[in-house]
């Protein structure tokens, strides 16, 4: 991450290589790239990509499975349209639309019981509950699958063990706001002292955005 460190102390993972898998997935079912960058992450296309793919990996994959999303905003984006896009046929309202075909969303909800990640602190407890609840059925439940937010409630320090977290999905790099005052002033900050006489003991305002979006 852009850092020096004069110690460093590396232990073995406690499961072995080849009990863990690790992909990038760069195309969904109908072969188009899942790109989640800014200018794409809300194109029609690549939400019913995403969703597709999500249904595909919730079809051969046990337990709990957890979906993380840059922002709310793209969270919520996504999960709405998967609400009413049946793919092939249109959204719920085309004159297109295949009658009776299920959404995306119903599509998930078919193969796993959906938990979301709330905004609002105070009920986070409720929806893990909710989450631990639906795994510990075991055999009397299809699973689940939990919709959250890297930088968010769910992501930092909670334990997804087991039958927890069979895979972890990451729909797109969680790069921090870019047009946020505080992220603005924060690299131009860094600019400046990369620029001045000390200038090597500072990252540059771009190796600073990276680094946060990968930390």
């Amino acid at each position: 991450l852009f850092s020096d460190f004069k110690h460093v102390l590396e232990n073995d993972h406690v499961i072995d290589n080849e009990q863990v898998f690790a992909t990038v997935v760069g195309l969904g079912p109908s072969g188009k790239n899942l790109n989640s960058s800014f200018n794409q992450r809300d194109s029609k296309e690549y939400q019913q990509e995403l969703g597709l793919s999500i249904v595909n990996f919730c079809r051969v994959i046990p337990d709990g499975v957890l979906v993380f999303f840059p922002s709310y905003q793209v969270m919520d984006s996504c999960l709405n349209y998967w609400q009413i896009c049946k793919p092939g046929g249109g959204g719920a309202t085309s004159s297109t639309a295949i009658p009776n075909a299920q959404t995306i969303f119903q599509m998930i909800q078919s193969i796993k019981i959906p938990v979301i990640e709330p905004k609002n602190k105070g009920e986070l407890s409720s929806a893990m509950d909710r989450y631990e609840k639906i795994i510990d059925d075991g055999k009397e439940s299809r699973g689940a699958i939990f919709f959250a937010v890297c930088r968010g409630k769910v992501s930092e320090g909670l334990d997804f063990s087991d039958a927890k977290g069979r895979a972890v999905i990451v729909t797109g790099i969680p790069y921090p706001p870019f047009k946020d005052p505080k992220i603005i002033l924060k690299k131009q900050y860094l600019q400046d002292q990369k620029q001045g006489i000390n200038g090597s003991d500072f990252l540059s305002g771009a190796d600073w955005y990276n680094q946060q979006a990968s930390r």
